[in-house]
C-alpha cells in the first residue's frame, strides 16, 4: 500500500493478525526487504509492519528532503496512517537511529524498542571519531561497484553470495543521491546519552552480528550498559545483515525477549 504522509508517498506492508504490532524501519538505503525475511515469521504471532523510508525502495522523494529529523517524523506518520496506538518499534544499521530518537521523543507511544546491529548514535566515549567517507568516494568506479563493495563488506559469512547479490539488488533501487543523502545525514539535536537513555523504561532487545565490520561491538556494550531494561544478543559468525542471513534466530530472540 501506499501512505500519503508529509506530502510524500510511502510503500508500507502491513500483515500477520497478532495481537501486538512490530513497526521496522531499514537501514541507510535498505527497503523493506532488509526485514522482510525476519518479520515472515513474526507474522505468525505478531502483526507486522514495514515500510521503505525516504529515499528507498518504492518511496523516492527529492534528496535534500532526507534528514534525521523528518525520518524520525515519519516513524510517527507511518504509525498515524495505520492507526497504530502503540507497538515494539525496532531499527537496522542506521535505522537504529531513527528508532531510538522516536523512542525517546514519544516513549509512551511504545511498548518495546529493538536495534539490530546499530547503537542509534551512541559511542564509547573514548572511541575514535573517525570521518565519514560518503557512498560516492568508496571503493569503485561506479555507484553499482560501490554498492557491491558494501555488500560484499557487510557479509563475511561463508556461502553468502545470494545474500550479497539480494543486498545489492535492494540497495540499487535508491537513487546514487538519495544514498549519499541518506549516509551523511544527522540528528540536528546532540543528546546526553547516559542522561537520556536512563530514563528511557522501555524493555529493549539489541542483536548484534559478531563479524559487523560497520558497528563496533563495544558501542552496542555500552549502549546496554545505559538502557535500564535491556538485553544484548551476540549473534556469533553472523556479519552486518543477520535479518537477511539467520532470520529465524533473529525471529527467535525478539519472540522470546518479548514474551510474545
Amino acid at each position: 500500500m501506499f501512505l500519503d504522509i508529509a506530502g510524500n508517498r510511502v510503500f508500507a506492508l502491513s500483515f500477520g493478525k497478532g495481537p501486538k504490532t512490530f513497526l521496522a524501519h531499514s537501514g541507510w538505503i535498505g527497503n523493506f526487504e532488509d526485514w522482510i525475511a525476519t518479520l515472515s515469521i513474526l507474522s505468525e504471532e505478531w502483526r507486522v509492519v514495514v515500510y521503505d523510508h525516504r529515499g528507498s525502495g518504492e518511496t523516492p522523494v527529492p534528496s535534500e528532503d532526507i534528514t534525521a529529523d523528518a525520518l524520525v517524523d515519519d516513524v510517527f506518520g507511518v504509525m498515524n496512517a495505520l492507526k497504530i496506538e502503540t507497538c515494539t518499534l525496532a531499527g537496522f544499521s542506521a535505522g537504529a537511529v531513527t528508532a531510538l530518537r522516536a523512542a525517546l521523543r514519544h516513549p509512551d507511544r511504545f511498548e518495546g524498542l529493538m536495534l539490530l546491529n546499530g547503537s542509534g548514535g551512541v559511542k564509547v566515549s573514548d572511541a575514535e571519531i573517525k570521518p565519514r567517507v560518503p557512498p560516492s568516494q568508496w571503493p569503485g568506479d561506479t555507484h553499482l561497484e560501490r554498492l557491491e563493495w558494501f555488500a560484499t563488506m557487510c557479509t563475511p559469512e561463508p556461502g553468502a553470495l545470494h545474500i550479497r547479490r539480494w543486498a545489492v539488488n535492494l540497495l540499487s533501487r535508491a537513487t546514487p543521491e538519495a544514498a549519499e543523502a541518506s549516509f551523511l545525514t544527522q540528528p540536528s539535536q546532540t543528546l546526553d546519552w547516559p542522561a537520556e537513555l536512563g530514563r528511557l523504561s522501555l524493555p529493549t532487545l539489541l542483536v548484534h552480528g559478531e563479524l559487523d565490520p560497520l558497528v563496533d561491538v563495544k558501542d552496542m556494550e555500552y549502549l546496554q550498559s545505559l538502557l535500564p531494561q535491556s538485553k544484548l544478543v551476540i549473534m556469533e559468525g553472523s556479519g552486518h545483515l543477520p535479518a537477511m542471513t539467520r532470520p529465524q534466530d533473529v525471529a527467535r530472540e525478539i519472540n522470546e525477549f518479548f514474551a510474545v
